[in-house]
């Protein structure tokens, strides 16, 4: 036995060694036949083993629908919910948005039917209205006139001292 061991070794070397792979793939499938003899299965342990697998299996499939099974009815659940608590806020969304279209849509029909007004008198005129409506409050009036007399006192005060300096200088 030993001898022909290391007749099939010396056979897979010299092959290998001379790169002839086909020679050394052959040689070296011979000395693992002699090494490691083919041994069979029994069946018992192939029949354990295949029901052992299948019986996992099915406790795998059972699992997996009662994980479906609660995943559709959840999920079903928890878009009924979220489609009664969120319909009233959608809905003032969507009442809001058609709102302002139909604004947006009523000005622009308005702009377009009287023309675009877009010259410096029309700008000047609009601040202009805009001011007399701003200073026709009694109170703004009051506080112009007191920002006014400010004014001409610190204008007074600093002509003065401006003239004391010219005077100096002399």
């Amino acid at each position: 036995m030993d001898e022909e061991l290391a007749r099939l070794y010396s056979r897979w070397r010299a092959a290998d060694e001379t790169d002839r792979d086909d020679e050394a793939d052959a040689a070296f499938r011979a000395l693992s036949e002699v090494l490691l003899p083919e041994r069979a299965v029994p069946l018992e342990f192939t029949a354990r083993t295949t029901d052992a697998i299948a019986n996992a299996m099915a406790i795998d499939a059972r699992r997996a629908s009662v994980s479906r099974k609660a995943l559709v009815w959840g999920g079903g659940t928890a878009g009924i919910i979220a489609a009664y608590f969120g319909a009233a806020p959608a809905l003032s969304v969507l009442s809001t948005a058609l709102v302002a279209a139909l604004d947006l849509m009523i000005r622009a029909i308005v702009w377009v039917s009287t023309g675009p007004n877009l010259n410096v008198w029309s700008a000047l005129n609009g601040l202009g209205r805009a001011s007399a409506a701003f200073i026709a409050d009694p109170k703004v009036t009051v506080i112009m006139f007191t920002i006014q007399a400010t004014a001409i006192a610190a204008f007074v005060a600093l002509r003065r001292l401006l003239g004391s300096d010219r005077e100096f200088l002399e």
